[in-house]
């Protein structure tokens, strides 16, 4: 990215200061969320992502229509980026996340999406598995969208991480369906872009510099047709997963520039 495409200092303290305003509002809605009832919540989840997406010039586009929402609840999964990827899906699909514990200490957010139902998850004990999935489970059977990042860790976005499997569980003990959902970021020029990507040792406000520092920021979503329905019945956690990790893995390699280096390397090897 050259230097004519970052936006001045004027226009990043200006959306950092909007930011802020957002902060606030999303503060006192958050402290009303237990006088909601679920509908009102979901509403309320779709504005504040809707809103912090139109202040940090995020224009997201879905690929094709998301199905029914009749059927929902879902458990929904993604690919991994950048916190963002939160407020993206919950822009479509209000619920809460699975996330990992840390999360429950950031400012706002943390308290954002735990009010929204969040179950938090111990990565490092494989003994917190079972309580998750009964979590999600009862999450489910009340009607209550679920989502996850079965990749548990960010990636740049241009690749996928491997999946992982365990919680799929949930959706085949719930007996509700799975929606994959791929995510792309670009960047003002329609090029992918990793700047968005919060991975490594970058810190929080690190990330938020670096999404103020561009002009534009495109985002693509693509839905899959929903598994685990009445006609698509998978009892298999492994065949879930890799159902769900070819649809977004092939959505996300199909215009990756790293999909694409390779592709030219295997040409001029031949």
């Amino acid at each position: 990215m050259t230097k004519s495409e970052y936006t001045s200092l004027f226009t990043r303290c200006a959306r950092i200061f909007k930011l802020a305003l957002w902060l606030r509002q999303t503060i006192r809605c958050v402290n009303r969320f237990k006088n909601l009832n679920a509908t009102e919540q979901n509403n309320e989840l779709v504005s504040i992502a809707h809103d912090l997406l139109h202040i940090l010039h995020i224009d997201v586009k879905s690929e094709q229509a998301m199905p029914d929402t009749a059927s929902m609840p879902w458990l929904t999964v993604a690919n991994h980026v950048t916190w963002l990827d939160i407020f993206v899906l919950m822009a479509y699909i209000p619920g809460g996340f699975i996330a990992k514990q840390s999360i429950k200490s950031w400012p706002v957010l943390g308290k954002l999406v735990t009010n929204g139902g969040t179950v938090y998850i111990n990565r490092l004990s494989r003994q917190d598995i079972n309580p998750v999935i009964k979590a999600i489970v009862q999450a489910l059977q009340a009607n209550k969208n679920i989502l996850f990042f079965p990749e548990a860790y960010t990636s740049e976005g241009l690749t996928t991480l491997p999946f992982k499997a365990a919680l799929f569980q949930a959706a085949i003990d719930a007996d509700r369906p799975v929606m994959a959902v791929a995510i792309r970021y670009y960047d003002m020029h329609g090029q992918r872009s990793p700047k968005v990507a919060f991975v490594g040792k970058t810190t929080l406000l690190r990330s938020l510099w670096n999404i103020v520092s561009m002009p534009e920021i495109r985002v693509k979503v693509d839905f899959s047709a929903l598994l685990n329905t009445a006609d698509n019945k998978n009892t298999d956690r492994f065949c879930l997963k890799d159902q769900a990790e070819d649809f977004i893995q092939a959505k996300i390699l199909s215009d990756s520039p790293i999909e694409c280096m390779t592709s030219t390397e295997n040409i001029s090897s031949q």
